[in-house]
């Protein structure tokens, strides 16, 4: 028996929200639980929150899926779970509107210094000019937050008819499963060269991606990962996918190293030699010997590293070569 919300069939690996206080979890079930009334329609979820579940998945002696201790539940999506909406819906909805011609909104801008600031313009008129600003196939920067956007799209080719302009796109804390679902966006948007996805929890690669992934992000120069559980190693199977990336975003992830393959503990990290910009903030890292170091190899043209909030206590770094490229012995 499917199970149905907001008119879409409910899938393990979905990322759902809670109507009333917006709580994110992913979905690890759906079907039948045994002794629960009624017994059909519900979905098991693990709580992106700690202790926000009862269990870990296992219900009156039936395991019916794994997660941690007191992140489990099971639900009834219709009651307790807000329906998904796709990008087209969030995208018409806040930018071509006859509610967002004509409101107030708030226009971020950045001051002399880098501090960013915003202003609030109101915008006013007839239903011609309603209908002029309502036009999308201009934008150049959107910002999408908190939508809950699932999916690209209902209608085929809409994304690229209607916003082939995009160059930056924001759309952190939606509900995007995987990279599958991120490359059904921005695979319609040829300009697009920042994207920020921090928030989502994107499933990892389990294969090298083919077409349409792999050639989703042929101009993306900064990507932003932020608070999405990504590591080198969830990226190594994507770097192929990056040709331009020049400035990446991967803080508060949890990394306690940059190993690629848990397998090969200290291997080679394989990176990308147009990055410029590395942002590891905020993760768990503790080693610079036999981890950090491997940076310089890894990204030749890096000249910015950020790694406020980790965990190092010392530093250290290799002399540099003496005059003629060679050691001192």
């Amino acid at each position: 028996m499917a199970v149905m919300l907001g008119g879409r069939q409910v899938e393990i690996g979905d990322r759902v929200q809670t109507v009333t206080e917006g709580h994110k979890a992913t979905v690890r079930y759906v079907g039948k639980v045994e002794g629960a009334n009624p017994p059909d329609g519900w979905v098991g979820v693990e709580w992106d929150a700690e202790g926000r579940g009862k269990h870990d998945g296992e219900a009156k002696g039936t395991r019916y899926f794994t997660c941690p201790p007191g992140k489990g539940s099971f639900v009834r999506p219709d009651a307790v779970l807000a329906p998904p909406v796709s990008f087209q819906e969030a995208l018409a909805e806040k930018y071509a509107s006859k509610e967002a011609a004509s409101a107030e909104v708030s226009m971020p801008f950045r001051a002399s210094g880098g501090k960013k600031q915003a202003i609030n313009v109101e915008f006013v008129g007839n239903d011609k000019e309603v209908k002029r600003m309502a036009k999308t196939d201009k934008l150049e920067v959107v910002t999408l937050l908190g939508l809950r956007i699932a999916t690209a799209e209902q209608d085929e080719g809409w994304i690229k008819k209607n916003a082939p302009s995009i160059s930056s796109l924001e759309l952190d804390d939606n509900l995007l499963r995987d990279w599958q679902a991120v490359a059904d966006i921005v695979g319609q948007l040829p300009a697009l060269a920042v994207l920020s996805l921090s928030g989502n929890r994107l499933q990892p690669l389990t294969s090298a991606p083919t077409p349409p992934l792999s050639s989703a992000f042929p101009m993306l120069r900064q990507l932003v990962l932020n608070a999405t559980g990504a590591t080198f190693a969830h990226l190594e199977l994507l770097k192929g996918a990056l040709p331009a990336l020049e400035d990446l975003h991967m803080a508060s992830n949890g990394m306690a190293s940059l190993d690629t393959s848990p397998s090969e503990p200290g291997a080679p990290i394989v990176g990308w030699p147009s990055l410029r910009g590395l942002d590891l903030s905020d993760n768990l890292l503790c080693r610079w010997e036999g981890d950090l170091d491997r940076l310089g190899a890894a990204f030749p043209g890096l000249q910015r590293l950020v790694l406020n909030g980790n965990r190092l206590r010392s530093l250290s770094f290799a002399p540099p070569p003496e005059e003629g490229g060679e050691l001192g012995g």
